[in-house]
């Protein structure tokens, strides 16, 4: 059943349903990660400093991480700015986080850090640009960490007409992570992380509702080809959380033996206050080796100055 589990300011977390009965064999936990996600960096707006605070927030955890999974979204926006600018951008990026952290971070590519202004004949043109910054060969990937397989989508492509942008696998794409999954031993636990959300039911709570004829989802607030990637998760029993973003609300959900988590943003309303109900927060994400998680989202006290 679908349901939306929760849309708060507050602390919240989620375990996946615990193993019981007489054969239950203690857990153990055998990663914990922090993500990040909409972080929407700029010179304006005390952005700087909140991602800071909120560096300084999760690295003062008594549990520490291991290292950031980031969601994207990076920068506040590169589809509609000038190379000068996205570069600003990018330079501020990187010069925060050399100064203000210490953990090894792993990067998701979103909507906003996809280069759209330029020439589309600039190498650094779509994806190039913020793949450079974030030292990727690739916008999609899988590694494997604690016994756990990762797999990070690339969510966001360009439209037919080749404008910017939709929001689904390519067939490429597709056909890698049916192959991945193939790849990946029943027994190993799998959690996806995609920049924007695979399955959202926050996304109807924000929507208007259009009388008789029901809600009209944006076409940019979850992925449109949701089916058919549930389907393939449907084959594979051991695909057990999806973390996402982009829609900068704090929601958990579960469908078909399959937990959904967006975990807000660390921006919230784009450095503006709280957006709706979730304020400015990341998570803190603790993998067990029985392919049981836990995911706690975390507002860190920051609502922006600007």
């Amino acid at each position: 059943m679908l349901g939306l589990l929760g849309l708060a300011p507050g602390i919240r977390s989620f375990s996946a349903p615990a193993v019981t009965g007489p054969a239950a064999v203690p857990k153990k936990r055998a990663l914990r990660f922090a993500h990040l996600t909409d972080i929407h960096l700029e010179p304006e707006l005390h952005a700087a400093e909140g991602l800071a605070a909120c560096l300084h927030h999760l690295q003062g955890q008594a549990d520490q991480p291991s290292f950031i999974m980031n969601g994207g979204d990076c920068v506040f926006d590169s589809l509609q700015q000038t190379k000068d600018r996205v570069e600003l951008q990018w330079d501020l990026w990187q010069g925060v986080w050399q100064k203000e952290n210490s953990l090894p971070i792993e990067y998701c590519i979103g909507n906003h850090d996809c280069w759209g202004m330029g020439q589309k004949s600039d190498p650094l043109y779509g994806k190039k640009f913020a793949l450079d910054k974030m030292r990727l060969a690739a916008p999609y990937r899988s590694f494997d960490k604690g016994g756990w397989h990762f797999i990070v989508l690339d969510s966001i492509q360009p439209k037919s007409d080749g404008n910017w942008y939709t929001t689904r696998l390519d067939d490429e794409q597709y056909s890698w992570l049916e192959q991945d999954l193939a790849r990946t031993p029943a027994n190993t636990p799998v959690i996806v992380v995609s920049h924007v959300p695979i399955l959202s039911a926050a996304v109807v709570a924000i929507t208007k509702s259009q009388g008789e004829q029901g809600y009209a989802i944006g076409g940019g607030s979850m992925h449109s080809d949701a089916a058919k990637i549930i389907a393939l998760f449907n084959r594979h029993g051991n695909v057990k959380v999806c973390l996402s973003g982009h829609i900068h609300l704090y929601e958990q959900i579960q469908y078909d033996g399959v937990t959904y988590i967006s975990n807000g943003a660390v921006s919230g309303n784009w450095w503006k206050g709280i957006h709706h109900e979730t304020a400015n927060g990341y998570a803190m994400v603790n993998l067990y080796d029985d392919g049981s998680f836990d995911n706690e989202y975390i507002p860190y006290g920051w609502q922006g100055k600007g």
